[in-house]
């Protein structure tokens, strides 16, 4: 067996041909949607067969020959929520669990003793490394459930139009199943690959270190080396701000996926978020879906593309250039400055300068007048509801621009609607903690008492705009808001470091019904040692949470 497997060699030889002698284990109904718990028969090791534990869904009056296969994250698994949310979609949906024996829970995948490591609580350096070859690692046996789990839908449904929905590191195995198995399409959600750059963000200087156990790892592992042999449609979907996966790379990723089918693929971005999917994401999923499920006609317009120029009047905008063959809705485009991390970004929508033509429309960079480098990016919605992102274009700055803007105090007023700020919390309202199906749960701005607006929240708020040069606190400087709480209720500050996770938090004693103005000082924030913070500085994160719903205001450096 070659030492350094490829997309390729590593699956060309799996025998998928056992029986998989699937057992129902228990059933309930909800609403309509039935859902059975399952088991049936995997691969087979040396030490016997897998026995994989699943779900399957469906509504009982109307079922759907068209499958859904959901790969949970490593840590997860089967999760009822997320399995009814594609039943009621029309849609039949089996959920696997692959991470294996896991302590308080009594249903899961069993793996024969040669391959414990497939159990993630144990799995080590196999999940890390190929430190032999990929075949010895997690990776291959929980790919290898996936492609069982395909055999037991077509099996169960009798058709072959089964798509993967793969969430973190379930993308990731469906990367690999998009390779190894004909799907009708894939959708890895938060998951691009470039695993062996973990830690090392795509515009940081340096390189890993390519060993050859690394090489080994690249070639039959990460998703970047399966892109280029994918066997159907894919559609990724991305969270921004995410700290377990590098969005940056994400595009290389999407670049390479085979040529054969990337005009019928699609890259998707949630700004703000960190590990979730918001509800034009989500919305793109369902028509993804339709199409390659269920023949739908949906059109999948061209990724938009964005260029950064000065105009004639020695402005900085940037031009986003459209899919002439739609009728485009809606354009944005968003910033970042100065900031390499791309998890510690702060994302600000760009004002538009024209109205949108069939092809392109032009947009205010109002950048501050000491940044050296910005990042780029935007999205386009066709009348059809499809929306389509860019890549993010990175650039280096340098001379005067009419609209360059200087340093300012002001980290948040009502003029510019939620700014820089969302939900501190969306993982708590979202469907499997990872689809956010509607805005009503996020921020808002609202009138209070006395025609007072602010920022609203039911769960909390968080922003990244101390990364932002523009908003970056000085030394000896103090935060100043004004506050409204529904109710009497204690609120907490947090700051977190990015770089060291250490954070630091401070609770405020606020008085339910009225607006009030509070100072936060960092010597009053301690982390869990009870070590003060020194001063307040770029790289953190701002959350603001309550006992009860808030809104701010007038939020700024004194």
């Amino acid at each position: 067996m070659p030492n350094i497997l490829t997309p390729l060699t590593l699956w060309e030889s799996f025998n998928s041909s056992l029986e998989t002698l699937p057992e129902t284990v228990s059933v309930k109904e909800e609403n309509g949607i039935r859902i059975e718990r399952v088991k049936f028969h995997g691969r087979e090791t040396r030490d016997g067969r897998v026995i994989v534990a699943a779900a399957y869904a469906y509504n009982k009056k109307t079922p759907s020959t068209e499958t859904v296969l959901i790969l949970p994250d490593s840590k997860g698994t089967i999760d009822d929520e997320l399995l009814k949310l594609f039943a009621n979609r029309g849609y039949s949906a089996l959920m696997v669990d692959y991470r294996g024996k896991w302590d308080g829970c009594d249903f899961y995948t069993q793996y024969p003793a040669d391959v414990d490591y497939a159990n993630f609580a144990s799995s080590g350096a196999y999940y890390s490394r190929v430190d032999t070859n990929a075949v010895e690692t997690s990776w291959y046996e929980w790919v290898a459930v996936g492609i069982y789990a395909k055999k037991y839908a077509e099996e169960r449904s009798g058709n072959g139009k089964i798509a993967v929905v793969g969430l973190r590191d379930g993308g990731e195995i469906a990367w690999k199943l998009g390779v190894a198995e004909e799907f009708s399409c894939i959708i890895p959600v938060c998951a691009a690959g470039w695993r062996a750059y973990l830690g090392m963000a795509k515009y940081m200087s340096g390189e890993p270190d390519l060993n050859e156990e690394r090489y080994r790892f690249i070639a039959g592992i990460d998703s970047q080396a399966y892109a280029p042999y994918v066997r159907c449609p894919v559609l990724m979907l991305c969270s921004t701000n995410d700290a377990a996966f590098d969005y940056d790379r994400a595009y290389d990723t999407f670049s390479r996926i085979n040529p054969k089918f990337i005009g019928e693929s699609a890259i998707a971005y949630s700004v703000h978020f960190n590990g979730c999917i918001g509800w034009k994401c989500a919305a793109d999923m369902f028509m993804f879906l339709d199409r390659n499920l269920k023949n739908r006609h949906v059109f999948i317009p061209k990724p938009a593309e964005i260029s950064v120029e000065v105009d004639e009047e020695s402005n900085l905008i940037a031009r986003a250039m459209f899919d002439d063959q739609g009728i485009v809705e809606s354009c944005s485009v968003y910033i970042a400055e100065d900031c390499v991390d791309s998890v510690m970004r702060d994302w600000t929508a760009c004002p538009a300068k024209s109205k949108i033509t069939p092809k392109e429309q032009e947009f205010y960079l109002n950048i501050y007048e000491k940044t050296s480098t910005v990042f780029v990016f935007g999205c386009v919605k066709y009348i059809n509801g499809f929306t389509v992102w860019s890549k993010i274009v990175a650039k280096k700055i340098s001379g005067a621009f009419r609209n360059m803007q200087s340093k300012s105090r002001v980290l948040y007023s009502d003029k510019e609607d939620t700014g820089g700020f969302t939900s501190a919390a969306p993982e708590k309202f979202a469907v499997g903690g990872i689809f956010i199906m509607g805005d009503s749960e996020m921020p808002k701005v609202v009138e209070k008492t006395s025609s007072v607006r602010g920022l609203y929240s039911k769960t909390g708020l968080t922003t990244y705009r101390l990364n932002n040069p523009k908003f970056t606190p000085t030394a000896g400087n103090v935060l100043k808001l004004d506050i409204f709480c529904d109710s009497t209720s204690t609120v907490k500050f947090s700051f977190l470091d990015m770089g060291s996770g250490e954070e630091y938090t401070d609770d405020h004693y606020i008085v339910g019904g009225v607006w009030q103005s509070i100072i936060v000082e960092s010597k009053f924030l301690k982390n869990q040692s009870g070590v003060a913070l020194a001063a307040f500085s770029s790289d953190y994160k701002l959350t603001i949470t309550g006992g009860a719903p808030f809104a701010v205001n007038n939020i700024m450096w004194l």
